[in-house]
């Protein structure tokens, strides 16, 4: 150790040997301050000395030239001595002091650098490291994956095991991510997965863990009922759901079509509800029931009511002269007839007028006029004239109102008219067959609704109003006027389909050769026939959603009702002494009398209606119920007796014959007494 002379002076001790590299002056040393008479008492002056890193901080200040005579004159004293002794210890103290602040800060510094330069390390700097909060943080380029998982878990301390045949590259930047995040970032991008075990994590490719979970999760099956879709529209729906094990298999189809066929009726087909069985995971059903409460639902269904008016116009005009004269000879020789001088019909010329000049002059127009009309005649010895005029007008409406339910996308017919039969043959070379169809014409409409959920209705149409027949020979004939067309209409609107419209227009003339173009005498020589045939055809359809099931079941009530007001308005049109009428007259007499108490006097009114008409049910039940009786009871067989006797006899066999209520039957009040017609 080598010892300085220092010198202290304003309660700090200098040393002139240790210089500053930066500003070249003296060293201070905050020590004891040593006085001109002896060690001071007081250190150095408060805030003077400061630290850093628990280290003391050099102050560099000029060394003023200290000049003491009392300092010279202790320099052989042993006083000095032990100060200079004392001196040389203190600061040697100080240096060890100042060595190890260097050492720290220097090291400080280090770490500082090293901090900052982590945070722009270059990318291929592999690193994982792990906070205290779990948070996970990771540097990775182009590393192999099972070295990648091998540092996770050791710096984030967890028990991963990987297959063998997981492998790949990872290269990712991750930061305060979770430990099960990084982990399943990493295996993602190289296809795999993992599956916890308790402390173990299992790292399996996707293949194998599918594998591994099919084996441990045995498939089963669940049946699935339909209500209004198909068993084959919701196979096509839910296959997508299935896993790459699971199958479905559906219930046989129903069978399209309503035509009569004795020889099928159906047999032994499928007559409950469509369903599905599907075959899979446990875990997939939940899904694919979700789906099928979504489709499986009630469908819509559209009311169509068409007004179709078919307004036609036949105008005819006819008008013919007809004239016949002779010469030579006169009507009555010749013997001739006439029908009130409407015509006259010539007879034969007598065999002695032969030899006499005879001529006669004819015209035939009047054929052409139809019969009816006007017709002038006019006959005198040898001429007859006769003039037929008709003017025939006919205006015809047809009107039809039919109404119609279908269902959404389903197709619906319906026809008002007739259909003629006719026989076509088809030969061959070894038979003829025949076979009977149908012409069918009339008002016809045909229509398919697409309903839509903001209230549109889209209505495929095709409304057809036709007349045809069969000709003499049995051929078929038609005229028809129809349209197709594809229109939007609102819940509620009419649709108007109009402009079906046809007019033909005909004009018959027959004359005879150049007089009939004669100017006004040439109207004797000819006839003349007008024809004016006009058809419009206008088609209105209204398309109802039926929303409320209640709402149409009373609007259905309501149009049952006014059809029986109807009927029983057209029964009491008949004549008063027909049976049908002396029979409910009886029985509105027999229902007022026992609702009055009157028992005997309703008896006899209710058996003078059934002798009038027997199968009336009202009054036969109000007989039982005066009579407190049932006549069928004995006039069953008795066979059937004897087999229902034997049923009853069953233990648990308590019901009456035929499900009818046993006497005694208990009258009603005049609110409930049977109605009538």
């Amino acid at each position: 150790m080598r010892f300085r002379t220092v010198a202290w002076a304003g309660g700090r001790v200098f040393d002139p040997d240790a210089g500053d590299s930066a500003g070249g002056g003296a060293q201070v040393l905050p020590l004891a301050p040593v006085g001109p008479c002896g060690p001071s008492t007081r250190g150095p002056p408060a805030g003077e000395a400061s630290s850093r890193s628990g280290a003391s901080t050099l102050a560099q200040v000029s060394l003023p030239e200290v000049r003491c005579q009392e300092y010279r004159s202790m320099r052989t004293s042993r006083q000095y001595v032990d100060r200079r002794i004392a001196c040389a210890i203190l600061g040697a103290l100080y240096t060890c002091a100042l060595v190890n602040a260097q050492v720290q800060e220097s090291q400080e510094s280090q770490e500082s650098q090293e901090s900052q330069g982590s945070d722009t390390a270059h990318p291929n700097a592999d690193t994982v490291t792990v906070s205290d909060d779990g948070m996970t943080e990771l540097h990775v380029a182009d590393m192999p994956l099972t070295t990648a998982l091998r540092m996770l878990s050791v710096r984030s301390h967890h028990n991963i095991i990987a297959s063998p045949a997981v492998q790949g590259t990872v290269s990712a930047d991750l930061y305060d991510v979770t430990f099960e995040e990084a982990l399943r970032a990493i295996l993602r991008a190289n296809d795999c997965d993992y599956e916890a075990r308790g402390d173990l994590i299992y790292v399996y490719t996707a293949e194998e863990l599918a594998a591994l979970r099919a084996a441990a999760t045995p498939t089963t099956h669940r049946v699935f009922w339909l209500n209004y879709v198909t068993a084959s529209d919701v196979e096509r729906v839910i296959q997508p759901l299935l896993s790459e094990h699971g199958s479905i298999a559906t219930s046989p189809a129903a069978r399209v079509g309503i035509a009569a066929n004795p020889q099928s009726a159906g047999g032994d087909a499928l007559a409950g509800h469509d369903f599905i069985v599907v075959y899979d995971y446990p875990d997939r059903f939940a899904e694919i029931a979700a789906v099928i409460k979504q489709i499986d639902i009630k469908p819509l269904q559209v009311l169509v009511e068409a007004t179709i008016l078919r307004a036609g116009l036949t105008e005819d005009n006819a008008l013919g002269i007809d004239f016949t004269t002779v010469g030579g000879i006169d009507f009555a020789t010749l013997q001739s007839t006439s029908p009130a001088a409407q015509s006259i019909t010539t007879g034969n010329t007598p065999q002695v007028r032969l030899d006499d000049t005879t001529f006669t002059a004819r015209t035939e127009l009047n054929a052409a006029v139809p019969a009816g009309g006007f017709t002038f005649g006019i006959i005198k010895d040898r001429v007859g004239v006769f003039i037929r005029a008709l003017e025939e007008i006919a205006d015809t409406e047809v009107l039809a109102n039919p109404k119609v339910l279908a269902l959404n996308k389903q197709v619906g017919n319906l026809i008002v008219g007739r259909r003629d039969g006719y026989i076509t043959t088809t030969v061959t070379e070894t038979s003829a067959v025949e076979k009977i169809e149908f012409l069918e014409t009339g008002t016809q409409l045909t229509f398919r609704p697409f309903i839509g959920t903001d209230g549109y209705v889209r209505m495929e149409l095709h409304p057809e109003d036709s007349i045809g027949g069969l000709t003499p020979s049995e051929l078929p004939f038609e005229q028809t006027t129809e349209v197709t067309t594809n229109v939007l209409v609102r819940d509620g609107h009419t649709i108007l389909i109009g402009g079906l419209f046809r007019e033909v227009n005909s004009d018959t003339r027959a004359q005879m050769p150049l007089l009939g173009d004669l100017p006004i005498v040439g109207a004797a020589f000819r006839s003349r026939s007008d024809t004016l045939a006009r058809e419009e055809v206008i088609i209105l359809l209204t398309v109802h959603i039926i929303k409320d099931d209640a709402d149409y079941a009373r609007y259905s009530a309501e149009q049952f009702e006014d059809i029986e007001r109807i009927r029983v308005g057209l029964r009491r049109g008949m004549m008063w002494h027909g049976r049908d009428r002396l029979a409910q007259t009886y029985y509105r007499r027999a229902v007022k009398l026992f609702a009055q108490g009157q028992e005997g006097d309703a008896l006899w009114n209710v058996r003078m209606a059934l002798h009038s008409q027997p199968r009336l049910l009202a009054g036969i039940k109000l007989k039982e119920e005066i009579e407190q009786t049932r006549e069928w009871d004995e006039d069953g067989s008795i066979t059937r007796n004897f087999i229902w006797d034997l049923i009853v006899g069953k233990p648990g066999a308590e019901a009456p014959p035929f499900g009818r209520p046993a006497p005694p039957f208990r009258r009603q009040d005049n609110s409930d007494a049977p109605g009538t017609e």
